[in-house]
């Protein structure tokens, strides 16, 4: 099943390649600055946002694995801040926020 996940993140005492090291990780995981709707244009999202549409069996288990998967890509870059996650299929959803030290 398929569900829309979107992350919005605080980063701490960041410089500019901190930032793209980060969205360049979080692309690996399908979560993108630029998002393709199905049926019009590619729209940008505003700073420090990233969205993307995942596999998994249920919206706690994806929002979960990708919580867990931000979390390791802020830590092995050395990244301190917040996140905030939302994972969301028929009008349901599930949030996580993290301090990420």
């Amino acid at each position: 099943m398929s569900f829309l996940v979107f992350c919005v993140f605080d980063l701490k005492d960041a410089k500019h390649d901190d930032y793209m090291y980060a969205y360049m990780d979080l692309a690996t995981l399908g979560l993108r600055k630029t998002v393709r709707s199905d049926n019009g244009p590619s729209f940008k999202l505003p700073a420090t946002a990233v969205m993307g549409t995942l596999e998994g069996r249920t919206v706690e288990e994806v929002r979960t694995a990708v919580a867990k998967k931000v979390q390791a890509i802020f830590k092995t870059r050395g990244l301190r801040g917040d996140f905030f996650l939302i994972t969301s299929t028929d009008w349901a959803c599930a949030g996580e926020s993290s301090q990420a030290v």
